[in-house]
């Protein structure tokens, strides 16, 4: 009855299936600005309503997903159906002569052959078929990268205009000090020149200490205080955490050749 049902087979591509529906889910949290525990939203649960196709379709329609990519995660996606709610679907010569029909279904999977292997070798499609799961996989870790990379810029960015503006307090600081000395030092033997140069250096003053003051409201170091404010800035709902991080994931593929 094993033999006949194929498990080995079944299992292998369950298998991917589970860690890459898993991942996408998580791509499109990511990209969705969505870090907290994917368990409090509705759609993103175990118990969610968004089935794979529409969340690949989704991450299609925000443009994470290019029309080839999300086509080879549906190519995946039409072989583990076939295997695991198809009673009959036991081996790819089924799948590909009865159940899967299609000529561009099959036209998509042939690019995962090897050269010179055909769709009709068994042992060809079972590596065709981990290799179409690392494609997808490759896939995901790409748009996880570029997602982190546009945090980033989006981080230095910040970082940038903080220090332009730091450096303009600065150069205004150094011009007012440097005019209120020259101010000071000056011989005005015109009283009406030396009343307008004490009211000139008491703008001075003041304005220096209104920089110095230390009850002045720093507006950007209460932008960056704020977590509200961050999450806006960076398209963050839910909890402020750190980023997902991406760990490595490797299915041993016994179906690579021992060369």
């Amino acid at each position: 009855m094993e033999a006949q049902l194929n498990i080995e087979v079944r299992s292998r591509i369950l298998e991917y299936s589970l860690f890459i529906e898993g991942s996408i889910n998580d791509l499109l949290l990511l990209n969705l600005g969505i870090y907290n525990e994917k368990e409090k939203t509705r759609l993103f649960s175990n118990k969610g309503k968004l089935t794979f196709q529409n969340k690949i379709d989704l991450l299609f329609d925000i443009e994470v997903l290019s029309k080839e990519e999300n086509s080879e995660f549906e190519l995946l996606m039409n072989i583990r159906n076939k295997f695991l709610h198809d009673l009959e679907c036991n081996s790819f010569n089924i799948l590909f002569n009865e159940k899967i029909k299609d000529n561009g279904l099959q036209n998509r999977f042939k690019k995962f052959l090897e050269e010179g292997q055909s769709i009709s070798d068994e042992e060809a499609c079972k590596k065709a078929c981990y290799s179409l799961f690392q494609k997808n996989i490759d896939t995901i870790k790409k748009k996880n990268s570029e997602n982190i990379k546009s945090i980033e810029n989006k981080n230095k960015l910040f970082q940038v205009q903080n220090e332009q503006i730091i450096y303009y307090i600065d150069f205004i600081q150094e011009l007012l000090n440097k005019v209120s000395i020259a101010t000071e030092n000056a011989e005005l033997e015109n009283p009406k020149v030396a009343i307008l140069g004490e009211y000139i250096l008491k703008i001075l003053e003041e304005s220096v200490q209104k920089l110095n003051s230390e009850s002045r409201t720093n507006i950007y170091e209460e932008f960056f205080n704020s977590n509200e404010n961050i999450k806006a800035a960076f398209g963050i709902k839910g909890e402020l955490k750190e980023l997902p991080k991406w760990d490595d994931f490797n299915l041993k593929n016994n179906h690579k050749s021992s060369n």
